[in-house]
């Protein structure tokens, strides 16, 4: 709550109280006062308050000042009985009292005061200005006072201001169009702050990054102050080049192929302290040299994912700007700095090839400098214990118990089905269902490290329980319990005789405006229409009373707004889709034991999808920082839509589709920082979700703030789909990320 003004302040009468919200303890509580003749005593509950300044008149003035202690909430002062004015401020920038100045003239149209401003001094400057005529709201001032408040009373104006503190030396404040008063007015100055004697730091590292026969560039690491840093002073051979600049690059221009220069690098701040030189000597020749190879790399330590190294310090003819790492190959991060680096993410009991090389400020590069390195053979997890698989109507109950660790924590489960992981979860139980009524199936258990190594599979040979309906024509119709082209457990027969809609694609459908593609929408024609289905046909039950009650079953498959699954089972293909009634269903009696029937549905998404889904994991290889997966859709939607699942850790990533040439892409610096950390993407309803730790946010929240690119065309198409993961890894962090894809056939 500092640096602010914590109240305006207007009264009338001899006793005035200010209110106010605590301040931060240590910080400078300000109060400005103007007033009929001389204002009394101000103080709060913990005693009276220093005065700084005053001046006595017809209008007269006081500033006074305390530390806060942090339990203000009120101050007081008194005068004799009239108007008063009052500002009061608390600053974290105002130490002590550097001067004060208070003058009152008899020409109130122009006030004028000078302080000499000690030098090394840094703060802020307060100032009033009262008299007893019109309105002071229109005069100005100078020494970059700005005037943020103005009161009007009985026979008091009073305007208030404040700015930084001048430059050290003889300064004059000087308020004009102050409007002739009856009588005397008054203006007083106070500064506040610290008298700043220490330099910052030394700019650090100074080093040349390009170099060329007639201009050099110098970089350097920032320097500290203790109040505010302003700038860098920038010297050639000893010689000031220009003024102070607030950057941490410079280019030396003009210079003389061969010869030898010095240059040098110090740093100010705002009250003028100067640190001392940093400096470097370079010569003005183009740099084609490669600084030497990296000495004596050696294997400090290994793990069963992780390798040390370190290295000797190369030399070069310039200075050496980094050094790069590379594992079999594949370099590993940007150049370092530093003499060592620990590779992660690496596979066990394997041998790697590491490799340093060396770089300067030109980018000429060394030999590198190679060593083998082995990981540490480490436990695998143990297989799921008392997987249980218990089949129920088109489904498949899995249970299980919590897998032994290895070398690394279980950190979830890979659900196999017929040989294919079709889901992963964290949990130790899992349902599969839309399968095959009547099927066998192979089903299996497999645990998964943090560090993505597999232990053994658990299977079991399942079978599902036979449907509770006989097909009797192709295809067959499902929603719910009802099933058309079939009898049914009742003994009715259900017959479709027509069907649109299904077999139909839906119409193409123009969207009524554009909308934004970077924002996730489409532009012009390019969607489909909902899709509306029609089945009708005949139900013949064995008697009277099978085929009322088959009446009522239909008639309550679906509510009114309820929502359900057509499943549609051809002879080579079952696919389904998302529906609601769309009218009444409509039952026409002919004769006791049969009816007609009509069922209208209407699907929003007019996609008829797969029943079984398609599932794949991206993750980076060892020594990576990419990986990929090819996922084939058979259907014929040109836009398929698919779940995409990031878990950190990484930083910047990137989701590319190649047959596309689209990517999602973060904005600059986003970070997951580890595995509690995810980001979900809807391809169908373009909706993004960021998942952290419930202590950090309890639930998801909206994630798109977190992209800079989200093209309105990525999605999945017919045909193969290769779908790229990139990114950089973060620091202190040993996993990798994942990419979890998952998506259904659709067609339209």
């Amino acid at each position: 709550m500092t640096n602010r003004v914590v109240a305006t302040y207007q009264g009338d009468g001899e006793s005035h109280s200010i209110s106010f919200t605590p301040p931060t303890p240590g910080s400078r509580l300000i109060l400005v006062v103007t007033a009929w003749f001389s204002v009394d005593e101000a103080g709060d509950a913990s005693g009276p308050w220093v005065e700084d300044a005053s001046v006595i008149a017809l209008t007269g003035g006081s500033i006074y000042s305390k530390v806060a202690v942090g339990d203000e909430t009120s101050v007081s002062f008194s005068h004799e009985d009239g108007p008063t004015h009052a500002v009061l401020y608390e600053r974290d920038d105002c130490g002590q009292r550097v001067f004060s100045r208070s003058v009152m003239s008899s020409q109130s149209s122009l006030q004028t005061t000078s302080v000499n401003v000690p030098a090394l001094a840094y703060g802020q400057v307060f100032a009033v200005v009262a008299a007893s005529g019109d309105s002071v709201a229109g005069v100005t001032w100078t020494q970059g006072l700005v005037q943020h408040h103005t009161a009007s009373g009985d026979g008091l104006q009073s305007g208030f201001a404040f700015g930084p503190m001048p430059a050290p030396g003889s300064r004059t404040w000087r308020v004009s169009d102050v409007p002739d008063g009856l009588d005397d007015a008054v203006l007083i100055v106070v500064g506040y702050g610290t008298v700043d004697g220490t330099a910052p730091t030394v700019p650090g590292s100074v080093r040349a990054t390009n170099i060329e026969d007639d201009q050099i560039t110098v970089e350097w690491d920032a320097s500290t102050d203790d109040h505010l840093l302003a700038g860098y002073g920038l010297y050639k051979n000893g010689v000031k080049q220009g003024g102070d600049q607030v950057g941490t690059v410079f280019t030396f221009a003009g210079l003389t192929m061969g010869q030898t220069y010095t240059f040098g690098v110090d740093s100010v701040d705002g009250a003028g302290n100067r640190s001392a030189k940093a400096e470097i000597v370079v010569t003005a020749v183009l740099d084609v040299d490669p600084p030497t190879v990296p000495g004596d790399l050696r294997v400090v330590e290994v793990t069963h994912n992780s390798a040390s190294v370190a290295w000797d310090e190369s030399t070069d003819n310039v200075g050496v700007a980094g050094y790069g790492v590379y594992v079999s190959g594949v370099k590993q991060g940007p150049d370092l700095a530093g003499l060592e680096h620990v590779v992660t993410r690496l596979a066990r009991a394997t041998s790697y090839t590491i490799e340093v090389d060396a770089v300067d400020a030109r980018g000429n590069r060394s030999e590198r400098a190679e060593v083998e390195a082995e990981t540490l053979a480490g436990a695998d997890p143990g297989e799921a214990p008392g997987v249980t698989a218990t089949p129920g109507r088109e489904q498949i109950t899995l249970a299980w118990g919590e897998a032994e660790a290895g070398a690394s924590p279980i950190a979830r489960y890979e659900i196999l089905l017929d040989g294919v992981v079709v889901a992963v979860t964290e949990a130790l139980s899992f349902v599969l269902e839309e399968l095959e009524a009547g099927g066998t199936y192979e089903v299996g258990v497999r645990p998964v490290d943090e560090e993505a190594v597999r232990g053994p599979v658990v299977s079991v040979v399942v079978e599902v329980p036979a449907a509770d309906w006989l097909p009797v024509a192709s295809p067959v119709y499902r929603l719910g319990g009802w099933a058309g082209n079939a009898r049914d457990v009742h003994g009715v027969t259900w017959v479709v005789e027509d069907e649109d809609g299904w077999s139909s694609s839906a119409l193409p459908e123009t969207l009524s405006a554009d909308a934004d593609a970077g924002d996730g929408g489409f532009a012009g024609p390019g969607t489909y229409g909902p899709r509306i289905v029609t089945l009708s046909g005949t139900a013949i039950a064995p008697g009277r009373t099978a085929m009322l009650a088959a009446q009522e079953r239909l008639t309550g498959v679906l509510s009114a707004a309820g929502v359900g699954v057509l499943h549609v089972e051809e002879a080579h293909l079952s696919r389904q889709a998302q529906v609601r009634l769309e009218d009444q269903v409509e039952v026409t009696d002919r004769g006791s034991y049969a009816f007609e029937w009509v069922l209208t549905l209407r699907a929003a998404d007019p996609r008829r999808y797969k029943r079984r889904g398609v599932h794949a994991e991206i993750v980076f290889e060892p020594a990576q920082t990419f990986g990929h997966a090819t996922v084939v859709m058979d259907g014929d939607y040109p836009a398929i839509p698919a779940r995409l699942r990031l878990v950190g850790p990484i930083k910047n990533p990137v989701i590319g589709i190649d047959e596309l040439g689209l990517e999602i892409r973060s904005r600059p610096d986003t970070v997951l920082p580890d595995s509690r950390y995810e980001m979900t993407f809807d391809l169908g309803t373009r909706a993004v979700w960021a998942i952290v730790p419930p202590e950090v946010w309890p639930e998801p929240r909206p994630g798109r703030r977190a992209l800079e690119v989200f093209p309105a065309r990525f999605a999945l198409g017919p045909g193969p789909n290769t779908i790229r993961l990139s990114g950089e890894l973060v620091e202190g962090q040993e996993l990798s990320p994942r990419l979890v894809v998952e998506a259904r056939d659709a067609w339209i």
